[in-house]
């Protein structure tokens, strides 16, 4: 009885150790790759954009996982292991998706764009009661100057089924917390 309650104690020391160490994060193997994307709409989880990973192999796509908000930050800072994986990388970092400051001193939240993004597609936040303003010039989706402007800028074509991804997923997230960039935006007509 002795030696089982030395080696649960022994196990339980060895899992807050190995919690504690700093992860290490590697290289990814170019045949796999993940992406993030979000899409932006009345969805029929009754939220207003829904996350997903994609998963890739060899540039194929293999499939996809809807997952959080709280979720994706996890993964994409590289706190979580990539799923599927054992492996963490910070895929923030990578794409330059931190805080900042702007050259007149402001610091851009990052944490906000997130926030942000149902204001691409609704000109009032569809849940608010108009009482939360969007920057889109169409009640329920953009002007088709707006959507031409998306198109060409993020390759999104279809809100409903389409995903903001890849390299499109972290330009978006930049460009909501540019007040430039929403000045264009709500310019188009």
């Amino acid at each position: 009885m002795k030696k089982l309650v030395a080696y649960c104690i022994l196990l339980i020391v060895l899992v807050v150790f190995t919690s504690n160490v700093p992860q290490q994060h590697t290289v990814l193997d170019p045949s796999s790759d993940l992406k993030f994307g979000v899409k932006i709409g009345i969805l029929p989880t009754g939220g207003i954009t829904q996350y997903a990973l994609f998963f890739y192999k060899n540039n194929r796509l293999m499939g996809k996982q809807p997952i959080s908000k709280e979720e994706l930050v996890k993964i994409g800072t590289g706190r979580w292991p990539i799923p599927r994986t054992t492996k963490f990388h910070d895929f923030f970092k990578e794409n330059d998706f931190y805080e900042d400051t702007l050259e007149n001193g402001d610091i851009i939240d990052y944490g906000a764009a997130f926030d942000s993004l149902w204001k691409v597609r609704f000109q009032y936040h569809p849940m608010k009661q108009g009482k939360e303003e969007g920057w889109s010039n169409g009640e329920y989706k953009p002007s088709l100057k707006q959507q031409k402007y998306i198109y060409n800028r993020y390759g999104v074509r279809g809100y409903d089924q389409d995903y903001f991804s890849d390299t499109s997923f972290f330009k978006l997230l930049k460009d909501v917390m540019n007040p430039e960039w929403i000045k264009h935006y709500k310019s188009l007509r």
